[in-house]
C-alpha cells in the first residue's frame, strides 16, 4: 500500500525548502536531482514542445526558467538547441543564493554563454517589464498552495509572448514508488531520498493543474502525461512580442 492517497493532496515541508540549509548538503541535492532529470528526459520533453515554434527574426529564441534550481533543466536544454543548429538565450530565476551560484558554475563549467542565471522571487517580486518568448518551470508548481500557484501562472503568462510551460510531477501510487526508488538508486543524498516521495504527495493531478491554469488566465492549456508518471502543461500565449 503506497503512503499517498492519489485522490487527496498532501502538501509538506520538504527539506530543501528551509532556507537556512547546509550550503554543502544544498549542493548534494542539487547534484542528486540533476541525476535524477537527466534519468526523466525531461528536457527531451521541453525541447520537443519548444522546436514547434518558429525562430525569431529578431534574435535568439528567449527563454525563462522559473525556480531553476542547479540549473540543469536550462544546460539540458541549451545543449539541444546547440545542437541543432538553433540560437537560443536561457535565463535561469531562483531563489536561493546558493543555487544560482552552482547553476552558474555549471553553465561556465559547460561553456554555455547563453545560459545565466538570477536570484529572483518570481511569485512576490516586482515586475520589472521584461518578456521572453517561452517562460517555463519544472517541478516547482508542488512546492506551492493553490493561491501561490494560480500567481505564478499569472506571472508565467505575464512575462510569455508565445509560450508557457509547466512540467511536474503527477500524485499518483506509481509515481510515489518511482520516487522512493529512484532517488535512492540515483543518488546517496538523503535530502533527495526524503523531498522525492514528499513530492509526489503534494503534487497537483493533471487535472487540478488545468484547473489551476483556466483560473491564471492560461485559457488554451493542454496536458500531456509522459515518463516517468509526469505531465507537461503547454499554453500558447496570444499576446505577441
Amino acid at each position: 500500500m503506497s503512503p499517498i492517497d492519489p485522490a487527496v493532496r498532501q502538501r509538506r515541508s520538504e527539506l530543501m525548502d528551509d532556507p537556512q540549509l547546509d550550503a554543502t548538503v544544498h549542493r548534494q541535492a542539487l547534484n542528486g536531482l540533476r541525476r535524477v532529470n537527466w534519468w526523466s528526459r525531461m528536457d527531451a520533453v521541453l525541447w520537443k514542445a519548444i522546436s514547434v515554434l518558429k525562430p525569431r527574426a529578431a534574435g535568439p529564441l528567449r527563454i525563462l526558467d522559473i525556480a531553476s534550481g542547479g540549473g540543469d533543466s536550462a544546460i539540458r536544454l541549451a545543449k539541444r538547441f546547440q545542437r541543432s543548429g538553433e540560437h537560443v538565450r536561457i535565463c535561469g530565476w531562483d531563489i536561493s543564493p546558493e543555487a544560482v551560484k552552482f547553476a552558474t558554475e555549471q553553465a561556465q563549467s559547460a561553456g554555455l554563454q547563453n545560459v545565466t542565471f538570477a536570484v529572483r522571487d518570481a511569485i512576490h517580486g516586482q515586475a520589472s517589464g521584461e518578456s521572453f518568448d517561452v517562460v517555463m518551470c519544472t517541478l516547482f508548481l508542488h512546492h506551492l498552495d493553490p493561491d501561490d500557484a494560480i500567481q505564478l501562472l499569472r506571472r508565467m503568462h505575464s512575462l510569455a509572448t508565445q509560450q508557457v510551460l509547466v512540467d511536474d510531477l503527477r500524485r499518483t501510487r506509481l509515481g510515489y514508488w518511482l520516487a522512493w526508488a529512484g532517488c535512492r538508486i540515483l543518488t546517496r543524498c538523503h535530502v533527495v531520498h526524503v523531498d522525492g516521495p514528499l513530492s509526489v504527495g503534494g503534487a497537483f493531478t493533471p487535472e487540478e493543474a488545468q484547473q489551476l491554469a483556466q483560473q491564471a488566465g492560461l485559457k488554451t492549456a493542454t496536458i500531456q502525461n509522459h515518463w516517468p508518471q509526469r505531465f507537461l502543461l503547454s499554453a500558447r500565449v496570444s499576446h505577441v512580442d
